[in-house]
């Protein structure tokens, strides 16, 4: 991680489906600047992808992914590698890593804690970063709306 990296909120989905937990906190940000949301594998790309699309009836969230036209057409763009063209934004799924966290103004660290192995992915991140002193916010998903449990 570079030096440049300021602060990263942590979104705990806290059980519910992560394209829910994505959709809400898509809904509560300004996305006219640019969003990515990169994922390690194709199937969440795809899982989220599909989900955006239907995860609330009176929602629309206009958004891209990987495979499908370029980037630059979408404000959401969701994919397992960087776009050329700038996020201001970054929204990390499954412990995916970009090669630059400073590259981005605003970072989210998006997982489910009832899940052991993303549990402790994300206990591993927020132990690291405290130690190199980026400032830190904790949230959590009650299926409607996002809380703030915890900073530094």
């Amino acid at each position: 991680m570079s030096n440049g990296l300021d602060g990263v909120s942590f979104l705990n989905a806290d059980g519910r489906p992560l394209v829910s937990a994505l959709g809400r906190y898509l809904e509560a940000q300004n996305i006219n600047d640019g969003v990515l949301v990169l994922c390690l594998n194709k199937e969440r790309v795809s899982e989220l992808d599909d989900g955006l699309w239907a995860f609330d009836p009176a929602s629309f969230l206009v958004h891209g992914a990987e495979g499908e036209n370029d980037s630059t057409e979408h404000p959401v763009w969701i994919s397992t590698t960087e776009p050329n063209d700038f996020r201001s934004r970054l929204i990390v799924v499954d412990d995916a890593a970009p090669a630059d966290w400073a590259r981005y103004s605003k970072c989210a660290y998006l997982f489910d804690a009832q899940d052991p192995s993303a549990r402790e992915n994300a206990r591993s991140r927020w132990r690291q970063w405290t130690e190199d002193g980026k400032r830190l916010a904790y949230w959590n998903f009650d299926g409607e709306n996002w809380q703030l449990k915890d900073q530094n």
